[in-house]
């Protein structure tokens, strides 16, 4: 039986075929495409970079050009028209110190008036809400950091912020400055009153509880400084009064100065009793 499966089968003829193709490795396959690949990748990045990098200082370059044709069709413009550069340059947001003869005391005059109207414009932008997000007080500090974030790279110095802050008032705009008793530098609505600060922080504070100034902060949308002074304010006029202990201060309603007029005329009318008696 053995014989005749071998027959059938005829493996003898295998002895003296070729032998059987193998695959090449797979680590060796790998390893010669990987470096290829990655010397092809590099090559193809390298002039990738070179293009966009070469792009980029074209686009650089034509955005200079651009800004100095609009810069010059504003002055054009504004010759033709016979307005001032500044109204023009203020239309297209380009407004800068640069812009005046600041050389003279004039020129220095101009810019900062210049500067207050648009400060105040911003504060009193309903679009960007700087003042109500603040909640209608901004410390002078915290305005310099966000008024430059707006102009970007033509930065104003806190000098010129103080100065230009100064002129509200003379021009008429729609803000104050307001100095508190440490000497804390702010700027609000000018028609914020101190009665009605007083007022909603007491309604808020209420009977039975005392609060930090840093809960008051939260509460109104102010900076923690803003808050102190404000609430020092209220402290002052007597509307609260505060504990001091380990934990900090706390603010409460004054409690005392609200039921002293009942106190003193309970007080007298028992006095005019004894009398009578």
């Amino acid at each position: 039986m053995h014989l005749k499966s071998a027959r059938t089968q005829r493996k003898w003829l295998l002895y003296s075929a070729p032998p059987i193709p193998r695959p090449p490795s797979p680590s060796a396959s790998t390893k010669r495409v990987g470096i290829g690949g990655l010397e092809r990748k590099g090559l193809s990045q390298t002039r990738k970079n070179e293009l966009v990098l070469g792009t980029a200082f074209e686009d650089l370059e034509s955005l200079k050009a651009a800004a100095k044709e609009v810069i010059a069709l504003a002055e054009s413009f504004s010759r033709l028209t016979g307005q001032a550069d500044t109204g023009v340059a203020q239309a297209l947001g380009l407004v800068s110190r640069d812009m005046f003869a600041t050389t003279s005391s004039a020129g220095e005059s101009a810019w900062i008036d210049e500067l207050s109207r648009q400060i105040a414009e911003f504060l009193s932008d309903d679009s960007r809400g700087v003042l109500k997000k603040e909640g209608g007080v901004i410390t002078l500090v915290d305005l310099w950091a966000l008024y430059n974030r707006v102009r970007g790279i033509d930065l104003i110095s806190p000098k010129d912020l103080e100065k230009a802050a100064g002129r509200f008032e003379a021009l008429k705009l729609p803000v104050r400055t307001r100095i508190f008793r440490s000497g804390l530098v702010v700027v609000q609505d000018v028609g914020r009153r101190d009665e009605e600060t007083v007022r909603r922080i007491v309604e808020w504070v209420g009977w039975e509880r005392g609060v930090t100034a840093g809960e008051a902060a939260e509460r109104f949308g102010w900076s923690l400084g803003v808050a102190s002074e404000e609430m020092e304010m209220a402290e002052d006029r007597g509307a609260l009064c505060r504990e001091a202990s380990i934990e900090g201060v706390r603010f409460w309603r004054n409690r005392f100065l609200e039921t002293e007029p009942v106190v003193v005329a309970r007080l007298e009318a028992g006095l005019r009793e004894m009398v009578v008696v």
